[in-house]
């Protein structure tokens, strides 16, 4: 899990309490916007990073952008979005860093990986608490970067390649950055991390806290970009207009059947009933799959309150799986594998049960089929046992939405809580095999003439349609990541939380920098042109 960062850069977590079914949900994430938050250039960058918890605000709900940072603050930062993890010791320290200093670990870290080469003095000394000036922040940002390319590139590099940036840029205050450390900032201003002004580099002023976000933004941002990554999409009713896009992805999750549960020892895989049925005309969708080397997995669903009666009856499991075997084995369907979709398992009894459930279906597959598994995030469903379905399952998709709350008006895919979602996930689930679950969709309240509120989930179609009209009135709302519209009609003013083009592609970077396996889209129904472009934009297709 990310750390926080502390003492003068982080002062607190702002929680969000929720009141729901009975339970309270505390969430871990800041979900409000910061008092002064004026942040121009700096605005993403800052609530990005936020979201992710590597940065925070301060008691008061303000960020202050302009206060300074010291050096102690910055190493912790840029050692974090380097390197996330729980587990890290302080080894080798300068002399004037005590081994129980808030920042002894990460100042540690830096210097065993030379970083801090050219800011520790002749005596030992680093001076933690010093403010930190820009020409250091490059100096620190240069070798991060420059230490991740090849040996030979690194001696090209510093014999003479910064030379000819620095040549290129012409700082008007060029001879006032430091000559030991010029190749580094030059690196950091070449890779584009760190810029100038029109008046120069102004290596000696003290770099303020927006401009760090900033920084570690564009680090972050620049390592996400060059990252490729897996897209599943669920292909459910209503998704036929999609099948054009089936070759932007790696696999498709097919909506096409459900558990059929009656009573003790009385269960099958149903594929012909409900929604959740295999259509007429299925040999289009998978031909398509097919000729795209797009792998097809049925999905099983069931959300009934009987779900946890079912986990404890062996014998209807027994009767489920056998019939679940003869549709996967089925020449006609071409299956290569299973995703169970069980939903609403809240109670922690629960969790033995599905595990056992899923060993016993794993252990029925034969080496052709895969097994994926989705889940909710752990706040409020205890019911499932997120270590062993991650060494039982091949892939795990996890359903990081529906938070909404109708009184709060907390819509379904807040950014800080799906990075809260991934961060606990990842505590039990191997990253390579974690996939982050993307819903297309739109929270609507509708306050009355009379004053009362309701909550609706209008098609995306008629969303979209509404949007185009006059009189709508969009934000991108911070922290959230998403678009916040808001309109007045016969039936009272309207406010909708959307999930477009621009919150997806965030939730895409989101996995990226987590290095997940990938990413799942549903339903591929709901999503639109601009959806699908920028898909392909990302897969190449």
């Amino acid at each position: 899990m990310l750390k926080k960062i502390g003492v003068m850069f982080i002062l607190t977590v702002f929680m969000f309490t929720i009141f729901n079914d009975g339970r309270v949900l505390a969430y871990n994430a800041q979900l409000q916007p910061f008092k002064d938050e004026e942040f121009d250039y700096s605005r993403e960058p800052i609530y990005t990073l936020a979201a992710m918890g590597i940065i925070n605000g301060y008691e008061d709900l303000t960020y202050r952008p302009a206060n300074d940072l010291s050096r102690e603050a910055f190493i912790k930062l840029l050692v974090t979005a380097n390197e996330q993890k729980d587990d890290r010791k302080t080894g080798k320290l300068p002399k004037d860093v005590a081994s129980n200093r808030w920042s002894a670990s990460f100042i540690s870290e830096a210097y065993e990986r030379n970083w801090l080469d050219g800011l520790v003095d002749s005596s030992g000394n680093f001076y933690p608490a010093q403010t930190i000036t820009r020409q250091e922040v490059a100096l620190l940002v240069g070798k991060a970067l420059l230490a991740t390319e090849s040996n030979d590139a690194q001696l090209k590099w510093l014999d003479s390649g910064w030379k000819k940036v620095k040549e290129s840029r012409k700082f008007r205050d060029q001879n006032a950055i430091n000559s030991a450390m010029q190749p580094y900032v030059y690196y950091a201003v070449h890779r584009g991390v760190m810029e100038g002004t029109p008046t120069g580099f102004k290596p000696q002023e003290p770099l303020i806290r927006k401009q760090a976000a900033a920084v570690i933004f564009r680090l972050l941002d620049r390592s996400a970009a060059a990252k490729k990554i897996d897209f599943t999409g669920y292909y459910a009713i209503r998704s036929y207009e999609a099948v054009k896009h089936i070759n932007k992805l790696k696999h498709m999750i097919l909506g096409w059947s459900h558990l059929e549960y009656s009573g003790q020892g009385d269960a099958k895989l149903n594929t012909t009933a409900t929604v959740n049925r295999i259509p007429e005309g299925f040999e289009e969708v998978l031909d398509a799959a097919k000729q795209g080397n797009v792998s097809r997995e049925l999905m099983v669903f069931y959300d009934q309150s009987n779900l946890k009666d079912f986990l404890k009856d062996k014998e209807a499991q027994s009767s489920f799986i056998g019939s679940l075997i003869a549709v996967l084995q089925d020449p006609a369907y071409s299956f290569t594998g299973v995703s169970i979709d069980f939903e609403g398992l809240k109670d922690a009894a629960s969790a033995p049960d599905f595990v056992k459930f899923l060993e016993a279906l794993k252990e029925q597959l034969d080496f052709k089929h895969s097994l994926s598994v989705a889940v909710p995030p752990a706040e409020y469903y205890k019911g499932y046992d997120m270590k062993k379905i991650g060494s039982i399952a091949d892939t795990v998709v996890l359903m990081a939405y529906d938070f909404t709350h109708s009184s709060s008006k907390l819509p379904s895919a807040p950014l800080p809580l799906v990075n809260e979602a991934i961060v606990e996930a990842l505590q039990s689930v191997p990253k390579e095999k974690l996939v982050l679950g993307i819903s297309k969709q739109a929270n609507q309240w509708v306050t009355a003439n009379n004053g009362t509120v309701s909550l609706t989930s209008p098609a995306i179609a008629d969303v979209e349609k509404r949007l185009a009209m006059p009189g709508v009135t969009s934000t991108w709302k911070m922290p959230y990541f998403l678009w916040n519209s808001t309109f007045t009609d016969e039936r009272g003013s309207h406010e909708i939380y959307y999930e477009d083009t621009q919150s997806i592609a965030k939730k895409i970077w989101l996995a990226k920098f987590y290095n997940l396996k990938g990413v799942s889209l549903w339903h591929m129904g709901h999503y639109t042109a601009s959806d699908w472009d920028m898909i392909g934009w990302e897969t190449g297709n």
